[in-house]
Formats: C-alpha cells, sequence, structure tokens
C-alpha cells in the first residue's frame, strides 16, 4: 500500500510541510542516482551476451577501452625494444573505478529505497488529515454549486420569458412561446444571440424555430419566414423531374434515350 501511495500521488493532495520535503529527499536522492550512473556510464558492467551462448558474457566500457589503450602500448614497447607496461597497475587502476561505481550505486538505490519508504510512510499516517481537508473542501465546492446551479436555472427562466415575449412580438400575437417549447429537444433558448443593432440574428431564428412564421420586421436581420433554400431546391429538382426511359425498337437496342 505504501508504495503505491508514494508513486501515484495526486498533484492537489494537501500534504504537509513536513511530507513535502520527505518528498524532495527522496526525489533527490533519485535525482543524486541518475546524475551518478549517467555521468559514469563507462564504468557500468553489462551482460554482452548473445542468444544461444551457454555461459553469460560481461563487458566494461571503460576496461575495454583500457585493455585497447594497453594493447598499443605494448606494441610501440616492443617496436621500440623497451619493457612492457605493468598490466596489473595500468588496468587495476581502472578496476578500481569499477568496482568503487559498483560501491557508490548500490549506496545510492539503499537511499532511494530508504527515502522511499520514509515518505510514503509519511504520507500514509497524514491520509486521515488530508481526507478530512479534502472533504471540507468538497463541501465547500458543494454548496458554491448549489448556488450557481440555482442561479443558472433562474437565468435559464428569465431567458425562455423575455424569448417568449419576443416571440409574441415578432409573430404579432401569433405565437406566446418560443417557437420549439415542449419539443422532445428542448426549446434551444440557449441559441439566442443578437446582431449588432439589437435583432435576432438570422442563424439563431433558425436553430430557435422561427422557419415558416411570419415576423414583424425589424426584429430579426430577416424579417420574413426563415426558410431552407438547399431543401426548397432540392423539393423543386423532383418536382420537375423526368426519369429517362429507354424505348426499344423493332431495328434493335440502341442509344435511345428520352428526357
Amino acid at each position: 500500500m505504501a508504495n503505491f501511495i508514494a508513486d501515484n500521488i495526486p498533484a492537489d493532495l494537501p500534504l504537509s510541510p513536513k511530507v513535502k520535503a520527505l518528498r524532495k529527499a527522496y526525489e533527490d536522492s533519485k535525482t543524486k542516482l541518475g546524475d551518478y550512473t549517467r555521468e559514469n556510464a563507462r564504468y557500468r558492467t553489462r551482460d554482452v551476451s548473445q542468444v544461444g551462448e551457454i555461459k553469460a558474457r560481461y563487458s566494461t566500457p571503460a576496461l575495454e577501452d583500457a585493455k585497447a589503450e594497453l594493447k598499443t602500448l605494448e606494441i610501440e614497447a616492443v617496436r621500440e625494444s623497451k619493457a612492457l607496461p605493468n598490466k596489473e597497475v595500468f588496468l587495476g587502476t581502472v578496476q578500481t573505478k569499477i568496482d568503487e561505481y559498483d560501491r557508490i550505486v548500490s549506496a545510492l538505490e539503499t537511499l532511494v529505497k530508504q527515502a522511499h519508504s520514509v515518505f510514503s510512510e509519511a504520507v500514509t499516517e497524514e491520509l486521515v488529515p488530508m481526507g478530512l481537508k479534502a472533504a471540507k473542501a468538497a463541501q465547500k465546492c458543494l454548496d458554491a454549486w448549489k448556488v450557481a446551479e440555482a442561479a443558472a436555472v433562474s437565468a435559464r427562466e428569465a431567458l425562455e420569458r423575455n424569448g417568449a415575449l419576443f416571440t409574441w412580438c415578432a409573430s404579432a400575437g401569433s405565437v406566446e412561446t418560443l417557437p420549439l417549447e415542449g419539443a422532445s429537444a428542448g426549446n434551444n433558448a440557449e441559441y439566442w444571440e443578437l446582431s449588432e443593432d439589437g435583432r435576432l440574428t438570422t442563424e439563431a431564428a433558425t436553430e430557435l424555430g422561427f422557419a415558416g412564421i411570419g415576423l414583424v420586421e425589424g426584429l430579426v436581420v430577416m424579417p420574413a419566414p426563415v426558410v431552407d433554400e438547399q431543401a426548397e431546391a432540392e423539393a423543386e429538382f423532383w418536382r420537375t423531374h423526368k426519369p429517362r426511359i429507354h424505348a426499344a425498337k423493332s431495328e434493335g437496342y440502341g442509344d435511345n434515350w428520352e428526357h
């Protein structure tokens, strides 16, 4: 449980200063480990075994480089008839760094685990006070939401009431509510929109359902029944459409189409 908590803390969780300090210590320990392993990666021993090999093989970049350099020095010494460099001393220096790397990484990993454990335990110990604080904040938000909801409902009712008054005026008393009032999809009052001169825009009139209603001039941008020009054009096409008929003649069938 503790490990899960430490690795999945919400960003807005109200941590105490103490826990925040422990989290920073944990994060700093991880950063220190990451920096050291990155800066000294050439001293890390890697498994370089290939698939199918029976015995594992290991390689360290720093040691391989040292061996290559030693080989070059040995060739040069032989060429000049000089004494060979001391292999144990030459490679021993690198091996010391490799051993040091393993020891330091092991120690840093232990520090990370310890910091992680302390941090996790501290978070667990404060679950109750943090939970109570979050519960109080949630209640405050709920109260504010209820006030906002009531205000929204009241504003919507006022919008629909004034929209109905506008509709009565725009239709010269023939319609007393918003055109879509009672429709399953709602009255679309939220589409209300005025032009710069204060009149209802044509787009809003269409969404609100004023299509087909005779409107008083001066209240809507387009003071006439709102029509769907594309739908009317399509209806006119089908009204005048004449299907093509293939007429068969005794001399055979040919491209003889009438329209």
